[in-house]
């Protein structure tokens, strides 16, 4: 990728160690759009979608609203901007990546909330940052350390009381987990590339181009498979009520769009490393409002693992970093 993971340090905009209040704000607010989808997506079922067809429509709200933002910011002198021409072409592939990973985690997670609780779904989805901590090793030549090795293991011990403890609702669903732990790997992804990726392109800017790059994703892979498989009528159907448009509108525009020029704009200003402890924000969010809107309620044992998977993850990611010398660290864009 030729991205550092911490860039020049863990707040790429700050003097190390300072804290960038207006960049935990973004954070925080995109965390608290992101962490609505599970019952957005709950609900959208409920009216006949799909977790394909959701999805589908889901990014095209996203990509018209980041358009109209951009179009208008642009207009009032107020959004920076980069020609598309002056953008590298390793930045065109990271912008690619990104929306590959998008595409991938809506996917997954989608589909991973059908089969088990939002609960269950975004503390799976939530051990990301320990895969972050991880690819660190090979990718930027970090070490982990005992700290970070230990938070690894805390993680670990809350993802098996998770998974053991069978909820209210019964055992825990294997394909479920499953869903959500490869949407956990693309957001790995997604974290990786984000944090140091296409630096020229200003963040709504980045947030469009990359949710335009993940919508192809369904134009030219997904839809043309459900055509294939004789449920192409399942992306249309749904759409004929007031409903599902407010579904359709909310998860895009509050639930995506928002949250993407957001979490772009914050993880430059607070780096990876707080940005991840930061995003701990969703879960908790997704979970609240599963209870309240939805009536999900977890264990006791399944909330003692979430707590530790939460807490595992946090502080891998607060962990010291161990790098090799100089000489042997990878080079960065």
């Amino acid at each position: 990728m030729g991205t550092s993971l911490r860039g020049t340090g863990s707040e790429p905009l700050l003097k190390r160690g300072r804290v960038d209040p207006l960049g935990v704000v973004f954070v925080v607010v995109a965390a608290i759009g992101f962490g609505t989808l599970g019952p957005l997506a709950r609900f959208a079922s409920d009216v006949g979608f799909t977790a394909v067809a959701f999805a589908l429509w889901r990014a095209t709200s996203s990509v018209v609203a980041l358009v109209v933002f951009l179009a208008l910011g642009v207009m009032l002198g107020r959004v920076p901007t980069t020609r598309l021409r002056s953008i590298s072409r390793i930045e065109w592939l990271q912008l690619a990546a990104m929306g590959g990973f998008v595409a991938g985690t809506t996917i997954s997670l989608f589909f991973a909330f059908e089969r088990t609780t939002i609960a269950t779904a975004l503390i799976v989805f939530y051990t990301f940052p320990v895969w972050v901590a991880i690819a660190a090793v090979p990718f930027f030549g970090e070490h982990l350390g005992r700290r970070k090795s230990a938070a690894i293991a805390l993680s670990g011990v809350g993802l098996v009381l998770l998974l053991a403890s069978p909820g209210a609702s019964g055992a825990i669903d294997p394909i479920g987990v499953g869903l959500a732990l490869l949407a956990s790997l693309c957001q790995t992804g997604f974290a990786l590339v984000g944090a140091g990726g296409f630096r020229s392109v200003p963040p709504l800017q980045s947030a469009a181009l990359l949710r335009l790059f993940s919508l192809s994703i369904y134009g030219v892979l997904l839809v043309p498979l459900l055509v294939l498989l004789g449920q192409g009528h399942t992306v249309l159907e749904p759409i004929d009520s007031a409903e599902a448009w407010v579904l359709i509108l909310t998860a895009g525009i509050v639930g995506a769009a928002i949250p993407a020029v957001l979490i772009l704009a914050g993880y430059r200003r607070v780096g990876p490393t707080r940005g991840a402890v930061l995003m701990l924000v969703e879960p908790v969010t997704g979970v609240l409002l599963a209870m309240l809107l939805l009536a999900e309620q977890p264990t006791l044992l399944q909330l003692a693992g979430g707590v530790l998977v939460l807490v595992g993850a946090a502080l891998v990611q607060l962990a010291p970093v161990h790098k090799p010398s100089p000489e042997t660290q990878p080079a960065t864009e």
